[in-house]
């Protein structure tokens, strides 16, 4: 968690949700997917992985509001 604050990066962030995935803490891994949102916008992967855990965790009003927040960006890495 220090090393997101000091230096943030994709692999640190990947890594600490995959870990928090793992322990089943869903709560901190949707702080860390808006922390990397954040952190990068523009990153349409992150934007689908943080839809796709509420959609799993039964939460599909929360999916479609993160793929209206994705869609509503101005700069994407794969706008398609």
């Amino acid at each position: 968690g220090t090393a997101i604050g000091k230096c943030p990066k994709n692999k640190l962030f990947k890594g600490y949700i995959e870990l928090e995935l793992q322990l089943r803490e869903f709560d901190r891994c949707r702080k860390l997917y808006e922390k990397y949102l954040e952190f990068s916008p523009e990153n349409c992967t992150t934007w689908i992985k943080f839809a796709e855990l509420e959609t799993i965790l039964g939460d599909t009003e929360r999916a479609r509001a993160i793929f209206e927040l994705a869609i509503g960006q101005p700069r994407l890495d794969m706008p398609e």
